[in-house]
């Protein structure tokens, strides 16, 4: 029989083509058919993939060829071979975190046709250098920490800090302890190994064009994006940093990620009580990791914030609860008992602000999105406006008034809530080079 095409230009009734004339270049055309030539008559159905077969039926011969795959991998580190140090490994095993079967069917036995799946992913899953046989990856602090830095980027956040364990800032019942090896609990206690003695922490950008939707479905999950990101860029960093032969653990629950964040030169504290970055401004989530990995640490930062949020307040008079402060000044006292004291600051009423969230089912985060320094744009007077909010803070009233009249805020608009799909968005919705 003569070889034919599929005739993809024939489509069932009730369906319709998608206009693809912006994907592509114009030199790329779309057709009717497939450029591959097809044959019902010699087609048959596609078999298990040869490595699925090889380890469901030849198991104990798959396992052994693994041994061996690992054994010239540890050789090809041991012998200096480029692309083969511990490093470039650590990277490799971070890289693949989602494909081992940590989320996703495959790692789900109710989704799972083949069972024996499983064991072929826990095979492919973190090999530290010891495992091989190999000693952890060495060297100097500032080289450590680009190295962190490099690989974080590569792996989902756009930007890392980092500094030292401060002991005051992690949550009651959380203690450090030269006597233990690894976290340990004891009774309501839970005790940090002194050696973990740096903290990294990580961002994760949320979406601008989603946020500025806020009070909707839509700001909401520009929200969970932002804190989908760091979650996933923590957790493949915590991999590269095992891989590197050194503990690395999520401090996301030992304690608030704000202030080592601040800490680490990744923002200072504005006035709706959160970080504020100079790239990203509000539109940042935070993770922590702490690791006993050597590294040179960062400075905090000054651009000039506490003075800008004076006369700005616009997240203050933009918050749908009115639960941000509009005092002129910070203060030291805690606004209720749930905040820390300690920091002089604008506190809000918490309370009001969960309370607003839970009874519409929503996540609200109109303070950080409207926030003059979360815009998204490279245009030059924007970045002219950050400069200037960077060394004449005084202006930020000015500043603000501008960043109204030219109708940067929270987006609600029927007609403009709904353009967010016709808009031609980088991946996740976050211009990570932005600034730089």
């Amino acid at each position: 029989m003569k070889s034919q095409q599929v005739p993809l230009g024939t489509i069932p009734e009730g369906f319709v083509y998608r206009d693809q004339s912006k994907r592509y270049p114009w030199w790329v055309k779309t057709v009717d058919c497939i450029t591959t030539e097809t044959d019902d008559s010699r087609l048959s159905k596609p078999k298990m993939h040869f490595l699925m077969h090889r380890f469901l039926v030849e198991g104990e011969k798959a396992q052994a060829a693994i041994e061996q795959s690992k054994e010239v991998v540890a050789g090809k580190v041991r012998d200096k071979v480029p692309g083969y140090s511990v490093r470039d490994l650590a990277l490799h095993y971070a890289a693949n975190t989602y494909q081992t079967g940590t989320i996703g069917s495959l790692g789900d036995p109710a989704f799972n046709p083949f069972p024996g799946l499983q064991e072929i992913q826990n095979t492919w899953k973190l090999h530290p250098p010891q495992s091989l046989g190999l000693p952890a990856w060495e060297a100097s602090p500032q080289e450590a920490a680009e190295t962190v830095e490099k690989a974080a980027v590569q792996l989902g956040s756009p930007m890392i800090g980092i500094t030292t364990i401060n002991p005051d800032w992690l949550s009651a019942g959380v203690e450090i302890s030269p006597d233990v090896d690894e976290v340990t609990v004891d009774g309501r206690t839970r005790i940090l190994p002194e050696r973990l003695k740096y903290v990294i922490s990580v961002i994760g950008v949320c979406p601008p064009d989603l946020t500025l939707r806020g009070q909707t479905e839509l700001g909401a999950a520009g929200d969970r994006a932002g804190y989908e990101a760091f979650g996933m860029a923590t957790t493949r960093l915590l991999r590269f940093i095992k891989g590197l032969g050194y503990t690395a653990i999520d401090g996301i629950s030992f304690g608030p990620q704000i202030p080592h964040a601040i800490a680490s030169g990744l923002g200072e504290l504005g006035r709706m009580n959160r970080m504020i970055n100079p790239i990203f401004g509000g539109n940042v989530r935070l993770g922590t990791i702490f690791t006993d990995l050597p590294l040179a640490i960062d400075k905090p930062i000054d651009f000039g914030l506490q003075r800008f949020c004076v006369g700005c307040k616009k997240c203050a008079t933009s918050c749908p609860p009115q639960a941000l402060s509009l005092e002129d000044h910070p203060v030291w006292e805690p606004f209720n008992q749930w905040q820390a004291s300690g920091k002089k600051a604008y506190f809000e009423d918490n309370q009001s602000c969960g309370d607003f969230q839970l009874g519409k089912d929503l996540y609200c985060s109109t303070c950080l999105s409207v926030c003059p320094w979360s815009k998204q744009d490279k245009t030059a007077l924007h970045e002219l406006a950050h400069i200037m909010g960077a060394k004449l803070p005084f202006l930020s009233s000015l500043l603000t008034k501008m960043d109204d009249l030219f109708g940067y805020g929270r987006i609600s608009e029927k007609q403009k809530l709904e353009e967010w799909w016709d808009l031609e968005n980088p991946v996740r919705g976050v211009d990570s080079n932005q600034g730089r």
